[in-house]
């Protein structure tokens, strides 16, 4: 665990880092710009994002599956780097094609004056950049430089946009450009992980012939991470074009864009987890070395069960005031309640997806991902026409909670691979309580004394129950050790 706590806790503490400067982005933005200004720059995020991961023909998968194998920095591991940016350039032109070709479809027949439409020929630059990204992310991570993407995608894009942002509010640029900001800031990641990715790979070769040799399985990989990435595609931005479709309204996609990006702050502590312990389980299934992915597996669960569910409370408790400022936005709030409590799920289950996806029966984690997408459309198609933004977030926290209790029962059935245990058990109990004090409890102060109030005492009793109880020993040992770094 040692090489995934290191990397996770850098990646973490730079992830909040670029999550405190989206969070000022995301704070300047429902003061500044009108609701339907916000749409339309999710709206171009979720337009292109719906083409990235299923045209980056399953390249991940191929890493995943295939690079613990050819890994040798003498032979340029087999060709790998030429293999995935062949694929990005392959799936980028089938992006630009189904872009070109299918443009008044996929964008539910745009009116000519609809506000996004002067923004769309930005799309095949964020379609290119995103799937570069993508893939190349990807093969730098199984070169155990899972920092580098975290900056990148966590952090210096935010900076642009923060950038961007304070120009518009000072008034140096209009919102036209201020788009532009946005679109480069998206695309920074991809345009500096391609240099990186070579400057990184010790020797540049085109696949070798053992590699090549490998094209059945190669093609199979293809095939099933364009299913897996369609449907993945369909999950993380369904909801997004489903309220501009059915609702058809920029504003409503503002405001529950800004919901969504406060629930996705809950997540952050799992990204450096999810992609270290990817490649360690990877590992490990090379070595067939179930221990080691069953205690990857338990404690990845009840520590992010631990911190997102801290994250997700002080949220929770804060929602209300920090909305009293914003009250266009207050109809979000439940909202925000729907999809947090969806993350705090989808972190209690652990690296459940990771685990799947990277053993012989990675097949399941498609299946999943498929079934996934068809409860994210159904869900989403009968809760928004009745309930609105609030209907897409239920759907969300439906269709995440089904889908992890699956993956969970089958990493059992099949491996007897199982993350719970008395500490997991008690952190539920102790999260819930606290959910069900901020609904039930309120009292009369001003916004900023309420928040200063809720913060402190939240942080107080949730962090001395879990260290009272030790919960986590990995938590416990990390506090401890800042305790002896910072406190003399």
């Amino acid at each position: 665990m040692g090489i995934i706590q290191k990397q996770a806790t850098r990646s973490t503490i730079i992830s909040f880092a670029g999550a405190f400067f989206g969070s000022i982005s995301r704070l300047i933005m429902p003061f500044f710009l009108e609701t339907s200004q916000i749409g339309i720059l999710t709206l171009l995020d979720a337009k292109s994002g719906v083409f990235v991961i299923a045209l980056n023909f399953g390249y991940v998968l191929i890493l995943k599956k295939l690079f613990p194998k050819y890994r040798n920095e003498e032979n340029g591991h087999a060709g790998f780097l030429a293999l995935g940016i062949f694929l990005s350039l392959i799936g980028s032109l089938i992006g630009f094609a189904f872009f070109y070709l299918f443009e008044e479809i996929v964008f539910t027949d745009l009116a000519v004056n609809d506000p996004i439409r002067p923004f769309l020929f930005l799309i095949p630059i964020l379609i290119f950049f995103k799937i570069i990204f993508s893939n190349l992310d990807g093969y730098v991570r199984m070169l155990f430089k899972t920092v580098v993407g975290t900056f990148l995608n966590g952090f210096a894009s935010k900076i642009v946009l923060l950038l961007g942002l304070c120009l518009f509010v000072y008034s140096l640029i209009d919102f036209e450009f201020l788009v532009y900001f946005y679109v480069f800031s998206l695309s920074l990641p991809g345009l500096v992980t391609f240099f990186y990715a070579f400057f990184i790979t010790k020797k540049i070769k085109l696949p070798s012939t053992e590699l090549l040799g490998e094209s059945k399985k190669i093609r199979f990989y293809i095939l099933f991470g364009l299913l897996s990435g369609a449907s993945y595609s369909i999950i993380q931005y369904v909801d997004m074009l489903m309220i501009d479709g059915i609702i058809k309204s920029k504003a409503e996609v503002g405001v529950y864009s800004t919901m969504f990006f406060a629930s996705i702050l809950i997540a952050i502590p799992a990204r450096g987890i999810y992609r270290i312990s990817s490649v360690i389980v990877a590992e490990s299934w090379q070595n067939n070395d179930l221990k080691n992915i069953q205690k990857v597996y338990s404690k990845s669960a009840l520590n992010l069960l631990i911190i997102g569910g801290y994250i997700f409370i002080v949220g929770w408790f804060c929602i209300s005031p920090v909305l009293e400022f914003l009250p266009e936005y207050q109809h979000g709030k439940y909202a925000f309640f729907f999809l947090g409590l969806a993350k705090v799920i989808e972190l209690g289950t652990g690296v459940n997806a990771e685990v799947i996806d990277t053993s012989e029966k990675y097949k399941f984690n498609t299946y999943f991902n498929v079934l996934l997408a068809i409860l994210a459309i159904v869900f989403n198609y009968i809760l928004i026409s009745a309930y609105g933004i609030i209907g897409a977030a239920i759907a969300s926290f439906l269709a995440m909670t089904i889908i992890n209790f699956l993956r969970g029962a089958f990493l059992y059935k099949t491996y007897r691979l199982l993350p719970f245990s008395s500490s997991y058990f008690k952190s539920i109990v102790i999260i819930s309580g606290f959910i069900i004090v901020g609904i039930l409890f309120d009292y009369d102060a001003s916004p900023i004394v309420k928040i200063a109030i809720n913060v402190t005492t939240v942080s107080l009793a949730f962090w001395f129950l879990v260290i009272k109880l030790k919960l986590s020993q990995d938590i416990n040992d990390w506090l401890l050790k800042m305790k002896t770094k910072f406190i003399k």
